[in-house]
């Protein structure tokens, strides 16, 4: 055999090694090991911390969302109380309106909302009036029940679903320290 002879079956040997010693550890197993799904007792939550201008936002986006083209036109601004802005249309007038709410986050997540004040146009008037003529001239969202006799309106969060079945939860509200805090739950066996 020539030098030329043994050079290539050489050079040929060692390039069939090199690429059987690669194909052999692309195969092998790597030796990591997946990690086990921890197992979470009761319910899956992230927990969220907000502020008063990012709760502003938020709610006024939603009313934007879920108003339509409903009779009674309302805003919404969270200060250190909730207030409640609005115009309801009387004889083809329209009747401004002012509400004051303190909120209470209740320990089942859902909230609260005590009636405070009342203003409707200069004219003080009995709340449980205003709250029943909302309560059956605006088709509130299911969660939202308006208790006019209680002068409250309780947000049921546990009823509230939002599109992607996650549910929230108010853990902390309150406004004159700012803190505002909710768990949002992700559906029952989504973690598994």
């Amino acid at each position: 055999m020539t030098k030329w002879k043994v050079a290539f079956f050489l050079l040929l040997g060692s390039i069939v090694a090199l690429i059987g010693i690669f194909v052999l550890l692309i195969f092998l197993p790597s030796g990591a090991e997946r990690p086990a799904m921890v197992e979470v007792e009761g319910e899956t939550a992230f927990h969220v911390t907000s502020n008063k201008a990012e709760l502003n936002q938020l709610v006024n986006y939603y009313l934007a969302q879920e108003a339509g083209n409903a009779p009674i036109d309302y805003d919404v601004y969270i200060g250190n109380d909730v207030e409640l802005y609005g115009s309801f249309p009387v004889f083809g007038t329209d009747i401004d309106y002012h509400m004051t709410f303190e909120p209470e986050a209740q320990k089942n997540g859902n909230i609260v909302l005590h009636q405070k004040g009342l203003r409707v146009g200069l004219l003080d008037i009995p709340a449980s009036y205003v709250l029943k003529t909302a309560d059956s001239a605006y088709a509130f969202p299911e969660w939202v029940h308006v208790v006019p006799d209680e002068e409250r309106i309780y947000l049921s969060l546990a009823e509230m679903r939002l599109d992607n079945g996650m549910r929230v939860k108010a853990e902390s509200f309150d406004l004159k320290k700012d803190n505002i805090q909710f768990a949002v739950l992700l559906p029952e066996g989504a973690a598994e």
